[in-house]
């Protein structure tokens, strides 16, 4: 692994982890645990675990792990997907989405930095071969 591409993915880990943060309060505050109907408290726990997980995985790929690696590209991959096909439908509608470019802009975000793990792990974990 390179050193460049294991920088490139913590930093891409560290924004994944800091939008997915935001875009979870943005979730809260227009009404996604009703919406799944889940109740405030069940959703407070899995975001937590959700992003104990993600910094776990980030602690262990900066350490070189193969599974943190792993971990951050099925991560990644996944929730740029999942938030794409969320959030792309409301977004493109006519008329202003939640609050605006700020919502749109944690929204993309997500998207991009959850990409961009995908990319920087799965060539991380190319390079080890």
């Amino acid at each position: 692994m390179t050193l460049a591409w294991n920088r490139r993915t913590l930093v891409a880990a560290v924004a994944f982890s800091a939008f997915s943060g935001a875009h979870l309060i943005d979730e809260f505050v227009w009404g996604a645990p009703a919406e799944f109907h889940l109740s405030v408290e069940a959703t407070e726990l899995l975001a937590l675990l959700y992003l104990l997980a993600l910094i776990g995985l980030t602690v262990a790929a900066a350490r070189g792990s193969r599974a943190g690696l792993t971990g951050l590209a099925v991560a990644g991959t996944l929730l740029s997907i999942a938030d794409v096909l969320k959030h792309a439908p409301e977004i493109l509608q006519p008329g202003g989405w939640r609050s605006g470019p700020v919502s749109e802009c944690l929204a993309f975000g997500l998207t991009l930095s959850a990409l961009a793990t995908a990319v920087s792990a799965i060539a991380c974990l190319r390079a080890r071969r």
